[in-house]
């Protein structure tokens, strides 16, 4: 039951968001340590390539990021939405550039949802 309200709130949210400013993103270090963000970073990038390759927008191999070119978070009352830009690349030598945002429960994280991704470019 709290996974569906969740998941209507996100849904809600996302309106806001589509357009989204970066008003109320605030921009965070990336730390490749920290291993709450390092999920929250593959559960994106997962579904993300997953949601590109299904559009045909990058060709379907194994996709990994790169690089993560920054991450900016907005916190409100139940969880934050963790926004991040990085480059992805595949063993074929294709590369692309990934924007995806991923929103994730307090206190924990643990319980994630893909919000909305989008690529950059895409070569190779």
């Amino acid at each position: 039951m709290k996974f569906i309200i969740v998941v209507v709130f996100v849904l809600a949210s996302f309106c806001f968001i589509s357009a989204r400013q970066t008003e109320g993103y605030i921009p965070i270090q990336w730390d490749a340590n920290n291993q709450t963000l390092v999920d929250i970073l593959h559960f994106g990038v997962h579904d993300g390539v997953s949601e590109a390759v299904l559009k045909h927008q990058i060709p379907d191999a194994d996709w990994g990021y790169t690089d993560v070119r920054s991450v900016e978070v907005q916190e409100i009352k139940v969880g934050t939405f963790f926004d991040f830009t990085v480059d992805l690349g595949d063993d074929f030598g294709h590369t692309a550039g990934l924007n995806v945002i991923v929103f994730a429960l307090i206190p924990d994280y643990s319980e994630m949802t893909f919000v909305s991704s989008s690529i950059i470019q895409a070569s190779g």
